[in-house]
């Protein structure tokens, strides 16, 4: 019995140190993966910038120290590129050049290219665009980026403004104009929804390519009618920057849950400073079959229902019929010997 209780002892005292093994693993974890974000704050995380061919164009950049612990670093800045269907900027560097139709990097003196963020504490970097003369109108786009060169404290948690970051690196972005004639032009490479769908909303598929030479920001609405050309639904396309030589994919999800029949959703926008429009539409149908054939379904059980109930009665009716006729002929038989004894008496 003694042995027993050791030995019982002995697979708690395991168990124990397993679980505060895996404890400490989890919390170990989490503590690395926590302290692999940057604890900054970058504003504005979005500006726009105009010059003149010749000139010279200010801004200011803030960065915003969110930690428990100062972070020294380098202040860079890098051409970016837009080259995907959501938005995602794309830094060149090194040998990576970027056309020069539509970069600004090498055209931009900071204030500072190395200092230290305080706790709790702010620096803000003062830059300048020389727009050089013989520059090209059109967009031309750079961030203005922070790279810690120290270890990265653990974040508060508090919530930061929308940025765009890569690697350890937190960034603001810079959209310069060059004044002159721009070329604004743009194409819908695609509306479209799935041909048929059972229940809405349908998910609609809006991709806008920009083929200009300066970043477009779309404004419209999507309509949905139903056969009748009665207007169902109708939401506003949402307004997202589409960079030069790239196109965004925009998913809208259009329409009650309930619908039937053919439906027609029409795109209805305009982009650029002159107000170019944008239109298409296209054509699907919406039915809810499963519920129409549990309907159906449900008609036809009380239709046969109502077939075997009406057969019993009318078969029932016919055997009282029947009996009514065979007694009635009985009644007769009765009647006619009756008669025959009256008259033989």
């Amino acid at each position: 019995m003694k042995n027993l209780l050791t030995k019982n002892t002995k697979y708690k005292f395991v168990y124990l140190a397993v679980g505060l093994a895996i404890f400490i693993t989890l919390f170990v974890s989490n503590k690395v993966s926590a302290q692999s974000v940057i604890p900054l704050i970058v504003a504005p995380a979005r500006q726009t910038l105009e010059a003149d061919p010749g000139k010279t164009a200010s801004f200011v950049v803030r960065f915003y120290n969110t930690g428990s612990e100062p972070l020294a670093g380098t202040f860079k800045v890098a051409d970016f590129i837009v080259e995907d269907d959501k938005g995602s900027p794309n830094f060149l560097e090194g040998p990576t050049v970027l056309s020069n139709r539509y970069a600004a990097a090498k055209w931009v003196d900071l204030s500072s290219e190395k200092g230290t963020i305080p706790a709790a504490g702010m620096v803000a970097i003062d830059g300048k665009v020389r727009v050089p003369a013989d520059a090209l109108p059109g967009g031309k786009y750079f961030a203005v980026f922070f790279e810690p060169t120290s270890n990265i404290p653990e974040p508060t948690g508090s919530k930061q403004e929308e940025a765009a970051s890569i690697s350890m690196r937190i960034a603001g972005l810079v959209y310069l104009k060059v004044s002159g004639p721009i070329s604004e032009s743009a194409n819908i490479v695609s509306f479209s929804a799935p041909g048929f769908s059972e229940y809405g909303p349908v998910p609609v598929t809006t991709e806008i390519k920009n083929t200009g030479d300066y970043h477009i920001t779309p404004k419209g609405q999507i309509t949905l009618k139903n056969m009748f050309g009665r207007e169902v639904a109708r939401l506003t396309l949402p307004e997202t920057n589409i960079f030069p030589d790239a196109s965004r994919i925009i998913i809208s999800e259009l329409g009650p849950k309930w619908m039937i029949g053919k439906f027609t959703a029409s795109l209805e926008a305009t982009y650029g400073e002159s107000g170019k429009a944008l239109a298409a539409n296209f054509g699907f149908w919406v039915f809810p079959w499963k519920v129409a054939a549990v309907i159906a379904l449900a008609i036809i059980i009380v239709i046969l229902i109502i077939i075997i109930i009406s057969n019993k009665f009318i078969k029932k009716e016919k055997m009282l019929e029947e009996a009514l006729s065979e007694e009635k002929e009985e009644l007769e038989k009765l009647k006619e010997a009756l008669k025959d004894k009256i008259s033989e008496t």
